[in-house]
């Protein structure tokens, strides 16, 4: 069970990430720095997915 919370884990931080891109503008009121946080965030997502990921599947490696 613990592998499918991870690997939904996975699916959440991989839609959270991909949801901040996608909502990114640089417009008026929104500052580099605020740019570049939530750029860093979202990779910081997609880095964190792929590690969830990683782990379910050395870990059904290791199960099955």
């Amino acid at each position: 069970m613990r592998l499918v919370g991870t690997w939904i884990a996975g699916g959440f931080f991989l839609t959270a990430g991909s949801w901040i891109v996608n909502n990114l503008r640089l417009e008026t009121g929104v500052s580099e720095f605020s740019y570049a946080l939530a750029l860093i965030i979202a990779f910081i997502f997609f880095l964190i997915a792929g590690l969830c990921w990683i782990n379910v599947g050395v870990a059904a490696k290791h199960k099955f």
